[in-house]
């Protein structure tokens, strides 16, 4: 964009809101503290989601990825199995020199990609521009269907900060009788 426009790219928002967890080893605590509670609030969607459900979690997943920097964190690419497909697999052994073969026998059991992912440079991703579809829809929560994926969520929910946050906001938007807990404590 031209500066002389008056226009400037836009900035990333910083993380000063006392609200936001973005803290692993916290949000991986807090996950297990709430465990429960998370399973009986996906009950709770399952018979009280709007039927609006989907945009509103857009919504949240597009305001916490404005607030929370993947690429400080890089938790999914280093905890999470992924299955890419054939074609995204051929191009990944391609990029690092390697067959197919030679990829599956070294980064893989039972069609899964190990963790941490072996496209993992620090906490960025060496093939960034070229990663498959599953990474570039991670945590998720802007496909469809929403209410029909909450087991994946809650899964996420202690990996993903963005999801965690989305989650807990989730409750208090939608006035679940249990409410939020305060996180601050």
């Amino acid at each position: 964009m031209p500066s002389d426009a008056g226009m400037k790219p836009p900035k990333r928002t910083e993380l000063s809101s006392p609200e936001i967890e973005t803290d692993l080893s916290r949000i991986q605590s807090l996950s297990r503290e709430h465990d429960e509670e998370n399973w009986e609030f996906r009950s709770w969607l399952k018979q009280n989601a709007p039927d609006d459900i989907d945009g509103i979690v857009q919504a949240l997943s597009q305001k916490y990825f404005a607030l929370i920097d993947c690429t400080q964190c890089a938790n999914c690419c280093r905890s999470l199995q992924a299955e890419f497909k054939k074609s995204e697999l051929h191009t990944i052994a391609e990029t690092l020199g390697q067959s197919i073969k030679e990829f599956e026998k070294q980064f893989m059991s039972e069609g899964m990609v190990n963790p941490p992912c072996p496209m993992l440079d620090g906490k960025l991703c060496s093939i960034y521009d070229n990663r498959p579809e599953v990474c570039r829809s991670f945590p998720h929560l802007e496909k469809p269907l929403f209410t029909s994926r909450l087991m994946g969520v809650i899964d996420n929910v202690a990996i993903c900060p963005i999801v965690f946050n989305a989650y807990e906001e989730l409750k208090t938007k939608l006035a679940w009788p249990k409410g939020r807990r305060d996180l601050r404590h």
